[in-house]
């Protein structure tokens, strides 16, 4: 996980404070993007314009040794209702529609694949 070029500005949003962040929960039990373990969750900042930032629950645990909880952040939200507020915002910054909306934003930009390998125009099978 190469998210330290994300982490700084993660930190400045949330006055260095993890816990001032929203909580980004996912309910599935089995991931419907086919990745082999359920994600933990992730924490949601957004910067001075805005923008949102994201970082992975199990992320900020490797690095700082804490447990997140999602009782322990600001408030609570569903990746429903973060799919839909940030609809058209994920469909400009993520390069597939078959794999998570925010698993992909939490990818540092060198990760994300170029515009000529964009399925999003595809129709699914």
């Amino acid at each position: 996980m190469k998210q330290h070029c994300k982490f700084y500005p993660f930190l400045k949003a949330v006055h260095g404070n993890w816990h001032n962040a929203i909580f980004v929960s996912c309910t599935h039990s089995i991931c419907p993007y086919g990745h082999p373990h359920p994600c933990e969750g992730y924490l949601l900042a957004a910067d001075a314009n805005g923008v949102p930032i994201l970082m992975q629950a199990e992320y900020i645990r490797n690095l700082t040794g804490e447990s997140v909880s999602r009782e322990d952040c600001q408030g609570v939200i569903g990746i429903q209702a973060f799919e839909a507020a940030y609809s058209l915002y994920i469909e400009w910054h993520t390069a597939s529609s078959r794999d998570c909306p925010l698993r992909q934003l939490c990818q540092p930009a060198d990760m994300v694949p170029d515009d000529s390998t964009t399925d999003k125009d595809m129709i699914p099978p």
